[in-house]
């Protein structure tokens, strides 16, 4: 592994080179510019120019060729001295990013030494110097090479010579014209300096704009290097192929964006694209009624929307099996109509603590034969209009289960935020969580096990999203949050907050989310509000992936507030809802989550209740097994 091979993400440069126009001060400003637009490291050009140019050439420019002439006149203007040097590397520490230089000579090598520089760039004037390359490979540090000015058979002699020299090395595709011209770029050449290497590489761009540095991201660079100026107009060699600040800020947040895009390489069924397989996909049906015994021929079959049941894709798997009871027409077939008793052993977990089952108010009492102690049931707006507390009590029977209900994530159609003053937002939204008070209170008197003194629990999701990632002011959110929540009449019902995914899925679409994420800011918000948490670890993971910060540290920091719990599988900043086993919520992080948290659960699986709760069915299996092998120890061991 070389030391290129640590960074997950690009690794990007901003080269300040000689756009500092000679002025220290010019020049701090460019490091302080770098680390605002979210480069990784800066980098500057060291140059002894009495070790560098012969002394002809500096007693007499007007010897050399026009370009060396102009070069010279250029630098002499420019140069920096080595106090200036290191205060700009002392500047790059203070704004925490990582600095680095090129160094043209023997003495700028020996300088840069001194400061204790993490890594070296060898440019494209000096890739056949390998009398200065042996030198900084003597350092012993990684080193950088851009590979303009030179020939596939050049490149692949310095090649042999740092690989017979065992340095830490990486090069750069790079076309040394400023500005390059877009048909000479090659950006199709980096493949087979890949193939050279077999190596990190990467590209050092001098175009103008920066499609061809994202399109370097998309064909495999892990490093890219650009010139940075502030002002693109000044006079300079490098100015007109650099970028002003906010084109370099533009052009990180781009390459993120596309780097992230990239993916792993495996095929992945995200949840937006599971949403929208329902809504528009389709699932098997019975063509027609279909009585007990009859063996399943290619006629009986149809496929229609939504796709709640068995794919299409395994209709032939259907034909020639016996159903063991009358299938309506237009019923979804389940596996289990081809099996006696197939779903009928699930149920009756030994969990030693409040589980439950979601469902919605229409198939929730599908569930009640495997005796949960807690329903929760899923609300959607649709189900709050027109709402009659009277044929409630009509429609529902008593049930012995304790009782949560899920506040709808719409309504009318439209996302619901009580992290708003926006009157419009805020109408609707107040609107829908009154009705959901209302009719939960309609249901709690069939509930007979309602446990929790405040009354039944009702979960809602603060809102807080946007299409498009924004910084906001998450201290005016949270309180217009507890303001807004304040102004619901719950009594006989108790409130909950649900901790949010970073990059939640609404209307078939990735969102962005901006509150709820920090455990820090929850726990805030929960002891300055009084409300509860409802704590939904696929959500956290996802957080605490975003965030950089461990489960656990989550864990600890809200549980002591949470009131429910959801329980799911999460994996990357995406992935949530995932089977347990699926995702990186791995049973050390769900045994802090059951060892610190003593309330109930539901499990949280995506479409855990198609083919009669299979998904629900297999968390619980693997729960019951947690909680009689390891929990049970713990417990057991404590009472010792």
């Amino acid at each position: 592994m070389t030391w290129f091979d640590q960074f997950k993400n690009v690794f990007v440069i901003a080269e300040i080179g000689i756009n500092h126009n000679g002025k220290k001060e010019e020049a701090l400003k460019l490091i302080e510019e770098a680390a605002a637009a979210g480069a990784d490291a800066v980098k500057v050009q060291v140059r002894d120019l009495e070790a560098l140019y012969t002394r002809k050439i500096l007693e007499d420019p007007l010897l050399a060729e026009h370009g060396t002439q102009y070069l010279l006149n250029e630098l002499r203007r420019v140069n920096l001295d080595w106090d200036d040097l290191r205060a700009l590397r002392l500047w790059a520490e203070d704004q925490g990013i990582l600095y680095f230089g090129t160094p043209f000579d023997s003495k700028s090598v020996e300088f840069l030494e001194e400061e204790g520089v993490p890594l070296f760039k060898v440019g494209s004037p000096d890739l056949t110097n390998l009398l200065l390359i042996d030198e900084i490979v003597k350092v012993g540090r990684p080193i950088l090479l851009s590979t303009g000015m030179a020939t596939e058979d050049e490149i692949q002699q310095v090649i042999e010579f740092l690989e017979d020299a065992g340095a830490d090395y990486a090069m750069l595709h790079c076309n040394s014209t400023y500005p390059a011209s877009i048909g000479d770029i090659n950006l199709r050449y980096m493949d087979r300096l890949a193939e050279l290497t077999d190596r990190v590489t990467g590209y050092s761009g001098h175009e103008r704009g920066f499609i061809p540095t994202l399109a370097a991201v998309a064909r495999g660079a892990r490093i890219i290097e650009r010139h940075l100026t502030l002002d693109r107009a000044a006079e300079g060699a490098d100015h007109s192929s650099s970028l002003e600040p906010a084109e370099f800020a533009e052009m990180v947040g781009k390459i993120r964006e596309l780097e992230s895009s990239l993916g792993g390489g495996p095929r992945v069924f995200n949840q937006g694209e599971q949403v929208n397989r329902i809504a528009l996909g389709k699932s098997l049906v019975a063509a027609k009624d279909i009585p007990a015994g009859k063996v399943l021929t290619r006629d009986d079959l149809a496929s229609k929307t939504p796709a709640r049941g068995i794919s299409p894709l395994r209709f032939q798997d259907l034909i020639g099996k016996t159903v063991v009871e009358e299938v309506t027409a237009d019923d979804y077939f389940k596996w289990e109509d081809f099996e006696v008793d197939s779903a009928s052993s699930r149920g009756g977990y030994e969990i030693n603590r409040q589980w439950g089952i979601v469902g919605r108010l229409n198939d929730f009492e599908d569930f009640l034969a495997w005796k949960p102690e807690m329903i929760e049931i899923h609300l959607t707006w649709r189900d709050l209009v027109d709402f009659d507390p009277e044929a409630v009590a009509e429609r529902y029977s008593s049930y012995g289960q304790d009782l949560v209900v899920h506040a709808p994530e719409y309504y009318q159609d439209e996302l619901i935020d009580f992290t708003t003053r926006e009157t419009a937002v805020l109408d609707y939204s107040l609107e829908m969580l009154k009705k959901t008070v209302e009719l939960t209170r309609a249901l709690a008197p069939r509930f007979s096990g309602i446990t929790n003194e405040r009354g039944p629990r009702i979960v809602v999701h603060p809102g807080g999203h946007f299409e498009t990632r924004k910084e906001t002011n998450r201290t005016d959110q949270y309180r217009a949050l507890k303001d807004n929540l304040a102004n619901v009449d719950s009594e006989g019902t108790d409130l909950l907050v649900e901790n949010m995914p970073p990059l939640p899925w609404y209307f078939g679409g990735q969102w962005f989310q901006s509150v709820f994420l920090d455990p820090k800011e929850i726990r805030q918000f929960a002891e300055m509000s009084g409300l509860g948490v409802c704590y939904d670890t696929s959500h956290a993971l996802l957080s605490c992936n975003a965030l950089g910060i461990g489960l656990d540290d989550f864990t600890r920091e809200v549980a002591s507030l949470t009131r429910h719990l959801h329980i799911a599988d999460g994996a990357g900043t995406t992935q949530e809802g995932l089977q347990l086993g699926d995702g990186e919520l791995d049973f050390e992080h769900l045994f802090e989550v059951f060892s610190s948290i003593d309330t109930g659960f539901v499990t949280e699986i995506w479409q855990g209740h198609l083919n009669s709760g299979e998904g629900f069915h297999n968390a619980l299996q693997q729960i019951e097994s947690l909680v009689k092998g390891k929990l049970a120890t713990a417990a057991s061991c404590e009472s010792h």
